[in-house]
């Protein structure tokens, strides 16, 4: 068991096995830039703010051990003032932990000093859409799309230590500002852990965290309700993920459950979206455009018609550890994915510091990550080329019986993934010759 604690002040820091999470001291909740933003902060929004950044604290903190330690049993105890709205929605809570971690968390509420947030009709006559942007390339399809459609947008950011990533949000913001004036505006929250040993609160240096990163997505989807709620929009939030990496199905047995991300999947959405609307007291509906679209489906409009500034969007898992001029590894299976999504249409970037497509991958070592990925990637492809009936995929892949998946749909999406990888795959000699 790892635990965690948020202590206050005047509160004692309990045992030197307990990571000891203050807030404005080793742990950065958003407060600072929310108010900055909105001028105010409420007790509720305050204490939101602090279980989302706990729980996303202890998630880089507790790394995930091998094989059979993969799984992580936490346990956290934070204190809010509003404790009663907590305590109604801990079961769903720890519910939609597992879902997207699939770790099993134990989360203690405990009273905090303060005066709950009183009932109000919150100002809900706002068009348009409330949209994640990451800086990834389909948030920024997502926000082209709905830039095209004239819609009024509202970004929402989470933003660490991590420049790769800051910057590219940064970039891909003002290019939207140019093509849309008017129609974007945007709130970036600094949400992260930091490292105040000398202050009697550790938190582990960046070369010794947890890279999954799994329960970003409930920090990030609660600091879009909290924006959606203070801007008055009426209840869309847009989590932009394309549905291969929201199904997210896996590549191998090896890949399966906890192995397998599931940081956008449908019914972790929809968990989500029930949570956040009883804590806020209101209306939270999110959708993901992109659902049953393949990443290259997804971000076909802005390869053909933006690929200049396509170029300037992360989707490596790396992204902050590859040195040099390059933001992508280009042997993650992201980068993978990536690269079919933006070949597929003809076009190709050299922003990848290991052309993998390119090696002569048959002869690289058995543990070599990239010809373990890409051999991975090619099996799954092979698999959704064959002509399989519904029923004996839904026997390979149970995960597709669901009710918060079309199987239908979520299986024709996949087998366009196979012809379009395929495409690319056969312009690379080597990568022919080994995934024929």
């Amino acid at each position: 068991m790892q635990t965690a604690q948020v202590v206050l002040n005047g509160t004692p820091v309990v045992g030197s096995d307990v990571l000891s999470l203050r807030p404005s001291v080793n742990l950065t909740t958003g407060e600072a830039h929310f108010r900055q933003t909105f001028a105010t902060l409420t007790s509720l929004e305050i204490d939101v703010l602090t279980l989302a950044a706990s729980i996303f604290a202890c998630d880089l903190a507790f790394k995930r051990g091998e094989r059979e330690e993969f799984i992580r049993r936490i346990s956290l105890t934070i204190p809010v003032v509003n404790l009663p709205a907590f305590n109604s929605v801990r079961e769903q809570l720890r519910f939609a932990l597992y879902l997207v971690s699939h770790d099993a968390w134990n989360i203690t509420f405990v009273q905090r000093s303060g005066k709950p947030e009183a009932p109000r009709d919150w100002y809900r006559d706002e068009l348009g859409k409330v949209l994640l942007f990451s800086g990834g390339l389909d948030s920024f399809a997502a926000a082209m799309k709905y830039g095209d459609a004239k819609e009024r947008v509202q970004l929402v950011s989470h933003i660490t230590a991590n420049k790769v990533v800051s910057g590219a949000q940064e970039v891909l913001y003002e290019y939207l500002k140019q093509q849309f004036p008017a129609q974007f505006s945007r709130v970036a929250i600094r949400v992260g852990g930091v490292d105040r040993a000398s202050r009697g609160y550790p938190f582990p240096p960046d070369q010794t965290r947890e890279e999954t990163q799994r329960t970003r997505s409930i920090l990030f989807l609660a600091l879009a309700a909290l924006t959606a709620r203070r801007r008055g929009f009426r209840d869309v939030i847009l989590i932009a993920e394309n549905g291969q990496m929201s199904i997210h199905l896996p590549l191998t047995a090896a890949r399966i459950s906890a192995f397998s991300t599931h940081t956008a999947h449908p019914e972790f959405v929809s968990c989500m979206g029930e949570i956040l609307s009883i804590l806020l007291g209101y209306s939270i509906r999110i959708e993901n455009p992109f659902l049953y679209l393949t990443k290259a489906e997804a971000v076909e409009s802005i390869v053909r018609n933006h690929l200049g500034v396509v170029k300037e969007t992360v989707s490596c898992w790396k992204a902050s550890r590859v040195s040099g001029r390059y933001k992508h590894c280009g042997f993650c299976l992201p980068c993978l994915v990536r690269r079919i999504s933006v070949e597929a249409h003809g076009a190709n970037l050299p922003e990848y510091k290991r052309n993998l497509l390119s090696e002569n991958v048959g002869a690289l070592p058995p543990d070599d990550d990239g010809k373990r990925n890409l051999i991975e990637l090619g099996e799954f492809v092979k698999f959704f080329e064959r002509q399989n009936s519904q029923a004996f995929l839904q026997d390979t892949y149970p995960e597709l019986i669901n009710p918060y998946i079309d199987a239908d749909r979520a299986i024709a999406m996949y087998r366009r993934f196979a012809v379009e990888a395929r495409g690319v795959f056969n312009r690379y000699p080597q990568v022919r010759t080994l995934l024929r």
